[in-house]
């Protein structure tokens, strides 16, 4: 995971993907485990940057990103969110949702998003939102 951590930054500090802002640090990604969230703009040539950036990973480690089991979640208003899922090969799912059993993207004083029931949206379908690898 640590070869993919090291080509996602490589690929923000030369400005071919952005992920967002806090203070003076740009996150771009989060690891946990074998799961990966990825932040970047709903610009199409990111997303095509990420899909190649993903295809050299598996070349180099010979390790599979599960498109399949990820999910594109859009935050605020996104057009043509399937379109963006598509150059990736993978669904678009809506906020909120849950992620290693926590729910995201709702408000936190909301009591059904706790609650196990269909207060997150996708996660009848989905359990994860980034691949396995």
């Amino acid at each position: 995971m640590e070869v993919l951590s090291r080509m996602i930054s490589a690929a923000v500090h030369r400005g071919l993907l952005e992920g967002f802002k806090i203070s003076n640090t740009t996150v771009s990604h989060l690891l946990f485990a074998d799961d990966t969230l990825i932040f970047c703009n709903a610009r199409p040539a990111q997303l095509r940057y990420l899909r190649s950036l993903f295809l050299l990973f598996e070349a180099a480690s010979g390790l599979k990103v599960n498109l399949a089991k990820s999910m594109l979640i859009p935050v605020g208003n996104v057009e043509q969110v399937a379109s963006l899922a598509g150059i990736l090969g993978c669904e678009a799912a809506p906020l909120p949702v849950k992620y290693l059993g926590l729910p995201l993207g709702g408000s936190y004083k909301s009591k059904h998003i706790w609650d196990g029931g269909n207060g997150c949206g996708a996660m009848g379908r989905k359990e994860k939102l980034g691949g396995e690898l």
